[in-house]
């Protein structure tokens, strides 16, 4: 019988043949990212115990990718949910998601929105878009705005269901009392305006590229994470099993900024999935 996390895993594989005859269709470019990466790169298939995937996309090829979803996804078995689309005033992430539908899996993904955001996608596999925007090479600069951006995400986390400030207790005491700060100030901002801001920041470089890209709508923390252009210049094929998909060719550097010495397998106890209910 099929396990949750093989049945996540074979869905990710339908996700990522799905968003890639898309992108072919409509020449547009992206990147496995992440654990999905990781896998194609180590494993020649998905990480054993992982169950997500990432993509990234530039701006302009997400922008296109945004504008043709609706009528490409239109009564199939996917839909594509901006991450303002939530419903009930709820917000989860930044994430722009592709969501298979036909099948159901125990998740942990949309908890953090049950009992106040939209239940259609509830224990719905989902594929991630990570954003890739223009970073300004001056620190200053780009400090202020990832800092900017940080506090949105922060005053987002007040509208949703609960938050998890056990995610945090790693972090320094009083970056903790911030955070706490800002997702009860939060709960009195309206989202739409939180939601207005934030794509305003991270569109204020788009027109004046500089070395480095960073992913305007990742987690809290790894917002600050610069990833240099050079990387996602140029695209090879990696083998997800039997499958092709798009990769940044400087994929050595990519995976050593992210994990150091990534063909190091992790202790036996970090070996298991994140999101799937086992």
């Amino acid at each position: 019988m099929e396990t949750n996390l093989e049945k996540a895993q074979r869905i990710n594989l339908i996700l990522l043949q799905e968003i890639d005859r898309v992108c072919k269709k409509y020449r547009l470019n992206y990147y496995l990212i992440c654990g999905g990466l990781l896998g194609a790169v180590r494993h020649h298939g998905f990480i054993p115990w992982d169950d997500d995937v990432d993509i990234a996309m530039t701006r302009k090829d997400y922008e296109t990718l945004r504008k043709i979803a609706k009528d490409e996804w239109k009564d199939s078995d996917f839909i594509f949910v901006r991450h303002n689309d939530m419903k009930h005033g709820a917000w989860l992430d930044f994430f722009d998601r592709l969501v298979y539908m036909k099948e159901a899996v125990p998740l942990k993904t949309f908890e953090k929105i049950r009992g106040k955001g939209r239940k259609d996608i509830d224990n719905h596999v989902p594929l991630d878009i990570y954003v890739l925007d223009h970073a300004p090479d001056d620190e200053k600069k780009f400090r202020r705005m990832y800092l900017a951006i940080q506090g949105l995400y922060g005053l987002a986390m007040g509208h949703r269901a609960y938050v998890d400030f056990t995610e945090y207790e790693k972090q320094d005491p009083r970056l903790q009392k911030q955070i706490k700060a800002l997702v009860y100030c939060g709960k009195w901002i309206p989202l739409c305006l939180i939601e207005f801001v934030y794509e305003k920041i991270c569109r204020l470089y788009e027109n004046t590229p500089g070395n480095d890209y960073f992913t305007s709508n990742g987690f809290i923390f790894c917002i600050p994470m610069r990833h240099k252009r050079e990387w996602f210049a140029e695209t090879t094929e990696l083998n997800i099993y039997e499958h092709k998909f798009k990769c940044p060719k400087m994929y050595e550097e990519y995976l050593t900024f992210f994990y150091k010495d990534y063909m190091q397998l992790p202790p036996e106890d970090k070996r298991k999935p994140d999101h799937v209910i086992m």
